[in-house]
């Protein structure tokens, strides 16, 4: 384990498994990635601290819990899946990242609590120039472009989104709580969403509407962003995999627990974020002896902690969906986070963590991002030889700008 003082604003760089998890859990190192997305990003779950933090996110786990997750992946995203995929599949071929997003924010939408009919592609289409938006703006601290033009259109497309979709979404919520509060539906009959929470306990949690809109934008762009993000490295890792064993893209494409293997130790290899950055509020020392200074910049690099030797081995470099799971670890690294900010939709997207054993029992998640896999690749879906992948320009994170693929008839035919 080491630490190391960088040009990066003279940051403390963490590359170590036990340095990254300490500081991931430590009650005084406050999230600092996300100031320069502001615009978007102000005042949402992500970037609260200490008491803050823990009032919003007691109100928001109301909504994470695992009953929620499976109606989501039992009920919903299969009918988002069929709604997405079939012209796709209809004119043989997509891009990744498009088919990915177009999966993922129907199914956000509904967590978020934007109405949105996943089989009307107008409306889907709008919707995506919105996030997209958003998430450049939640990610300026990677963008390469110019972080005020950035702003700019996000300011714009924020209020596009108001006056669009998010303003009747929200009145008709409101509507909801009113009726609820008359006596005329059940507590069941509520949306199951973000929106409804907050608006609920608005006044408890002491926030403005604004609030709750950044908040709603903050969740459609995190969960189709990253969800798209992971389809996509994951179905990449597979496919080159495949050029030497060929048997274990079969497999995914018809055996969701191993599909989620897959996605898990791809989940390792390619966080959605390659680090994540902390503040010291006051001096603080690692078990190692490492010194955080208070004010300091703290760099957790994520995409060598996930991939320290000492703990995945010598080939923890390599995409190995048999890897053992190493005592102590979780089969997607660090990449979820830990602690107070452990990510809130883990298992929504990366289901339940299978055992060392391979026990599930019948409740077991699979994860958003196994399901879309394994459809993909049942349909048939294999990378595009005349067209390969290109990564994107506009941001330092190691994300694809596309990934065109097509969907071979004769794939399909043998699946069972």
């Amino acid at each position: 384990m080491r630490s190391t003082l960088t040009g990066r604003g003279d940051a403390i760089v963490l590359t170590g498994w036990q340095q990254a998890r300490e500081a991931y859990r430590s009650k005084d190192l406050c999230q600092a990635m996300y100031d320069e997305g502001a615009v978007i990003m102000e005042d949402c779950l992500l970037v609260l601290h200490g008491e803050a933090h823990r009032r919003r996110r007691r109100v928001e786990n109301r909504l994470f819990r695992r009953e929620t997750f499976a109606h989501w992946e039992r009920q919903v995203l299969g009918d988002t899946l069929e709604a997405v995929m079939a012209p796709y599949v209809a004119t043989g071929g997509a891009d990744l990242r498009a088919l990915g997003y177009r999966a993922a924010i129907s199914l956000t939408a509904t967590i978020a609590g934007v109405d949105h009919d996943p089989a009307n592609v107008a409306h889907t289409s709008r919707l995506e120039d919105f996030v997209r938006t958003f998430s450049a703006g939640a990610t300026l601290a990677h963008s390469t472009r110019d972080p005020e033009q950035v702003r700019t259109e996000v300011r714009e497309q924020l209020q596009a989104f108001r006056a669009e979709m998010l303003t009747d979404s929200l009145d008709r919520r409101r509507e909801s709580l009113d009726r609820l509060a008359a006596g005329e539906i059940a507590e069941e009959d509520l949306p199951r969403d973000v929106a409804t929470l907050l608006l609920r306990h608005q006044e408890a949690l002491e926030i403005s509407t604004a609030v709750i809109e950044r908040e709603i934008c903050f969740y459609l762009q995190a969960g189709a962003h990253s969800t798209a993000d992971t389809y996509t490295h994951a179905l990449d890792e597979i496919f080159r995999r495949a050029e030497a064993h060929p048997e274990d893209l079969r497999r995914a494409a018809t055996d969701l627990a191993f599909a989620q293997r897959c996605v898990h130790e791809s989940l390792r290899l390619n966080p959605a974020s390659p680090a994540a950055w902390r503040e010291p509020l006051r001096t603080v020392s690692l078990r190692d002896g490492t010194v955080l200074p208070q004010g300091s910049r703290v760099v957790i690099d994520l995409a060598t902690v996930n991939r320290d030797p000492e703990v995945w081995g010598p080939d923890a470099g390599v995409f190995n969906p048999h890897r053992p799971v190493p005592e102590g670890a979780n089969a997607w690294g660090l990449s979820f986070g830990a602690g107070a900010h452990a990510c809130i939709g883990a298992e929504l997207d990366g289901g339940m963590e299978i055992l060392g054993d391979g026990i599930r029992d019948d409740d077991h998640l699979y994860g958003t991002v196994a399901v879309m896999l394994t459809a993909t690749l049942a349909a048939g879906g294999r990378p595009d030889p005349e067209n390969p992948p290109v990564q994107d320009p506009h941001t330092k994170r190691p994300h694809f700008s596309s990934y065109p693929i097509v969907f071979v008839a004769a794939e399909r035919q043998e699946q069972p």
